[in-house]
């Protein structure tokens, strides 16, 4: 009995050791030629996310984006860029189940998931989207934190192959 307990345990630390998680999915046009792109500029935030982004979030969130792009070679370009980037933030409410000894319990976290979607400056062609999604710090400073990981996750697929460190 006490070695199930101790079991248990060692299994509920692994679990909570290992920080905050996050899934990151891709999506591209096959037929887009991305070596063609140079420049990038970004959209508007939507209302929803001036609303429940602060100025602040929103501005680093930004910033996160233009770096991976421009370590891909690309350059800010205000007007008549190459290629539009939208950037969209959801957060929810989620759950998952813990287990303890003696019953079922739940572990409630906020989620949020972090999307960029890429559209053709001429055409307006929708050309690539990847998203992260998982858990995220409470604070504005643990999510700042865990930000730069979860963008350079979102851009290991994109197809410009310029990368500068």
């Amino acid at each position: 009995m006490k070695n199930i307990v101790i079991g248990l345990f060692s299994f509920m630390l692994m679990f909570y050791g290992c920080g905050n998680t996050f899934r990151v999915f891709h999506d591209m046009d096959p037929e887009a030629d991305f070596d063609q792109y140079q420049t990038y500029s970004f959209l508007d935030w939507t209302e929803g996310n001036r609303k429940v982004i602060t100025g602040m979030e929103r501005e680093r969130i930004r910033t996160a984006f233009a770096r991976e792009l421009e370590k891909r070679g690309l350059d800010y370009g205000e007007d008549g860029a190459d290629i539009n980037v939208q950037v969209t933030v959801y957060f929810r409410e989620a759950r998952r189940p813990m287990y303890s000894y003696y019953y079922p319990d739940f572990y409630n976290y906020m989620e949020r998931a972090l999307s960029v979607d890429i559209f053709e400056g001429a055409t307006r062609k929708h050309i690539w989207h990847s998203a992260a999604v998982g858990e995220v710090g409470r604070t504005p400073e643990e999510r700042a934190e865990e930000l730069p990981e979860q963008v350079r996750s979102m851009f290991e697929a994109f197809p410009v192959g310029r990368q500068q460190e």
